[in-house]
């Protein structure tokens, strides 16, 4: 009996204790604009360059194996400022059979391990997708987005657009 009451005391004090419910805010003043279909594409869907979107891809390398090493980098549909909706991050480890797959997406996946060579050396990497654009502007590049940029083991960035194709050094 002694229990019922306690039990009947806490669940009053529990119920007493929880917030009141959220009063309505009073609306904005001003009305909001619907964006319209001309004005283009949303800014915000594109992410990082490769070099900045690298730093996560990186950890997440290291905590799959620590010798991990790069293999090779690749976003689609990169824009005028070098950043991609999702870049793609190959590493490779000395005894291991498979690949990791590292997005900016946030995710991570093995995958076989037959195109990668021993990997690159991830601090000789200097030129970020942003910088190889302009090179590639310099070349004759004009048409944005481009379809594809990937960085291999030969360290250089090989751009596909609508344009043609483009090779920039990633070393200097």
């Amino acid at each position: 009996m002694r229990t019922l009451f306690a039990l009947l005391a806490l669940t009053t004090l529990l119920s007493a204790c929880q917030s009141a419910p959220t009063p309505m805010l009073p609306r904005a003043a001003a009305p909001v604009q619907a964006r319209s279909a001309a004005a283009g594409p949303i800014d915000a869907q594109f992410f990082n360059t490769a070099r900045d979107a690298f730093r996560w891809a990186e950890i997440e390398a290291r905590r799959w194996d620590f010798g991990a090493r790069l293999a090779k980098v690749e976003g689609r549909n990169v824009d005028e400022r070098g950043r991609s909706m999702e870049w793609q991050f190959y590493f490779t480890a000395i005894g291991k059979d498979k690949a990791l797959m590292v997005t900016s997406r946030n995710s991570k996946r093995e995958v076989p391990n037959t195109f990668f060579g021993g990997g690159l050396m991830d601090l000789s990497w200097r030129v970020d997708s942003d910088k190889a654009l302009e090179k590639a502007r310099e070349q004759g590049l004009e048409s944005f987005p481009v379809i594809s940029m990937e960085l291999d083991s030969f360290l250089s960035w090989d751009i596909r657009s609508f344009d043609g194709f483009y090779r920039v050094d990633a070393r200097s």
